[in-house]
């Protein structure tokens, strides 16, 4: 098993559960003796720790109990036949995404939103992740990604290339991988630019598109095979300046 096998596994694994695919465990024993992949899996669950975090933290409404368990009021027998057929049809659909979304751990993966994929990313470097390579060199950065598997060869701007790099890493998402380069803004803050398969999401436009989380702006556009998402302590006018020329 190779380091990208290993990691497309443990992507999929939770700590806590026991591993049912010796795949798994081969991965998990792999990640022992790899220092580099035992320190992406670390990287991986505190990622997965903070979506957790965010969705624990979205208020349930206090009369939900009560509504869901709340008594049906009696409907005449056409009526009924009729709710009954409804809900068998409900229930068709509800198995036939129990499967779809059940071979997320399988070779199929449906397309993500866009929205997912900006809040995990934005979420991610909320948590000042390390690099896999520090380099100010764009040539040692395509080869790192190449061999990692990440999307590399990219693609930028012109304003983003005039930046100095500082490094690059890769990561998950959905079972993608996913190319992070940080580039050194002027102000010394940092530049974060992700890179996925244009295949990974859904929802895309083909002209950039801007969002506000938090402190950050973030702006998406499309080039050739591959989406990028560039995340920037500032406003619009900031980003745009960025990817002025894309």
């Amino acid at each position: 098993m190779d380091k990208r096998e290993a990691r497309s596994f443990l992507s999929v694994h939770r700590p806590s559960e026991d591993p049912v695919d010796a795949r798994i465990a081969e991965a998990k024993k792999q990640a022992t003796a790899d220092p580099e992949l035992a320190q992406w899996w670390t990287e991986e669950q505190e990622l997965d720790r903070a979506i957790g975090a965010k969705l624990a933290a979205v208020p349930v409404p206090s009369n939900l109990r009560a509504r869901l368990t709340s008594r049906p009021i009696p409907l005449p027998v056409a009526q009924r036949s009729w709710r009954r057929a409804a809900l068998a049809a409900a229930a068709a659909v509800v198995v036939a995404l129990a499967v779809l979304f059940g071979s997320w751990r399988g070779p199929f993966k449906p397309a993500a939103s866009l929205a997912d994929y900006r809040d995990e990313m934005v979420s991610f470097i909320s948590l000042k992740p390390t690099l896999g390579l520090e380099t100010s060199d764009l040539t040692r950065i395509n080869d790192f990604l190449a061999k990692s598997g990440a999307p590399s060869q990219l693609e930028l701007p012109p304003p983003l290339r005039r930046l100095e790099p500082v490094g690059c890493r890769t990561l998950r998402f959905r079972g993608q991988d996913v190319a992070l380069v940080c580039f050194r803004r002027e102000s010394g803050k940092t530049a974060h630019l992700f890179v996925v398969n244009r295949a990974a999401l859904r929802g895309l436009r083909a002209k950039p598109q801007f969002a506000v989380q938090g402190e950050w702006t973030t702006a998406t556009w499309i080039k050739g095979d591959h989406v990028y998402l560039l995340t920037v302590q500032g406003d619009q006018s900031t980003t745009e300046k960025y990817i002025s020329d894309t």
